[in-house]
Formats: C-alpha cells, structure tokens, sequence
C-alpha cells in the first residue's frame, strides 16, 4: 500500500510539473514575433532625394579637343529609393572635317533628355545598379561647308566654293541601358552606364544632311554610348531615413525587454 501511494504520488508531481515546462517553452515562441517586427529592414520614404550630376566624359572629350563631344549635366528625384525620375540637359559640340568630300561640318546646339531609372539594389547603402529609360530630343542648327567643292554625282569642271549656313534640323530618339552608381564619399557618388541609342525621327534639309546630332552623336539610325557621372547628392537622403529607422528599432527592442 505505501509502494503504490509513493507511486500515485510522484505521477501526480510528474503531471503538476508538465505544464509549468510547456508554459515555459512558449514564452520564447511567443516573444519571436516582437523581436522579428522589431528588426524588419527599414522602409525607404516616398522621397528619398534630390541629386544633381554631370557627365565627365564630354567635358573631357572637349578639353582634348575632340571632333565632338556631348557635355551634359542632370537632376534627378530619389522616389522609394527604386524610381528615379530623370532630366538630362546637354550641349553637343562637333566641329570635323570629312576625309573624302573635304566637307566641314560645324554644330554647337543643346539637346534634352527626360526618363526613368529603376534601382535592382534592395539595400538603401547608397549604392544603385539600375535600368535606364530615356526620350531624347534636339532641334539644332548647323553650317556644311568647302572651298572646293565638286559635285559627287555629276561633277563639275572647276571645284567652287559651297556654303550651307544655318541649316536646321530636328531629331528623336530613345536609349536603353543599364548603370552602376557607387558611394564615395557622404553626398558624393560616381556613377557609370552604357546605352543603347535607337532614332526614331530626323527632320532635315535634303541638299545637306547633318553629319553629326547633338545628344545621339554620328547622325545614325542607331548606336551606342556611355557616361561617367560625378553625383552630388543635395537633398533628403535615405541615410536620415536609415538612422530613423534603426533608432526606432533600438527602441523597441529596449522595450520589449522590459
């Protein structure tokens, strides 16, 4: 009789004790939750912010005098820190002389660009890989000339002077491409990209077609193009954003410590 009393005895200490252990295992589980909605990366504001650029390889291109060059500088909105909105004003600059005709042609004319990047990188660290959109646009004047001009098709017997002055043109296009934008330095930022260029119109007169298009480059259906942009960021940025974010993060894990 005292065998089988010790025995109901321990079974019921056994049967108090279980839940006390189960009740134990679920606090942490049920802590989970508040510790995982405490350390959700943070979410980039509407506007994230405002930078200007400019690219550095025409300025370069017209410091070595070259036969031409685009020099263009750009502003852009940070929107989610994913869509950047995007204006690009330049001037194109060509001054050449064909190794054939002998024809010179000279054009100092501005051109616009207006589109969209779309930012791949998930992190908000200032770094961007991103696809570029762009619809570009020039209407431009420009001057053909030679001193001793003969008539490619139906000759002439004693080469004359030939001037076109003030010739006017208008073109569009499109460009396609992808970029990669690095942090260097707080607000400054060094940004590459590659673009491919399709014209999609060409107004121009037929007794003297442009050689060059301010903006695309050699006057052609299509090619191709880069820039190297030093990025100044000017505005609100997603840092500010970051340091919120985790500030509001250490808070709340403070709390639920408590």
């Amino acid at each position: 009789m005292h065998g089988r009393k010790l025995v109901l005895l321990l079974m019921m200490v056994c049967l108090a004790a279980t839940p006390l252990h189960a009740q134990e295992q679920t606090e942490p589980q049920q802590a989970a939750p508040a510790e995982a909605k405490a350390t959700k990366p943070e979410k980039a504001p509407l506007l994230s912010g405002v930078a200007v650029s400019a690219d550095l390889v025409g300025f370069i291109m017209r410091a070595m005098n070259a036969k031409f060059a685009n020099m263009e500088v750009a502003a852009r909105l940070n929107i989610l820190d994913k869509y950047f909105p995007v204006a690009e004003l330049g001037i194109g600059d060509c001054h050449r002389e064909g190794a054939e005709t002998g024809n010179t042609f000279d054009a100092t004319s501005p051109y616009m660009r207006f589109g969209l990047d779309y930012n791949f990188n998930k992190k908000h660290n200032g770094n961007r890989l991103f696809a570029i959109f762009r619809y570009a646009f020039s209407s431009f004047k420009y001057d053909i000339g030679n001193e001793t001009f003969t008539d490619p098709i139906y000759g002439n017997d004693t080469p004359v002077p030939l001037y076109l002055d003030g010739q006017k043109a208008t073109a569009q296009w499109l460009e396609f491409g992808l970029g990669v934008e690095t942090k260097l330095w707080r607000f400054i930022r060094l940004g590459w990209s590659i673009r491919y260029k399709a014209r999609v119109g060409l107004s121009a007169p037929d007794e003297g077609v442009p050689y060059f298009v301010p903006g695309f480059g050699k006057n052609d259906s299509s090619g191709w193009g880069g820039t190297v942009n030093l990025v100044f960021d000017v505005g609100k940025s997603v840092r500010k954003a970051k340091a919120k974010s985790e500030a509001e993060i250490e808070n709340k894990q403070k709390k639920n410590k408590e």
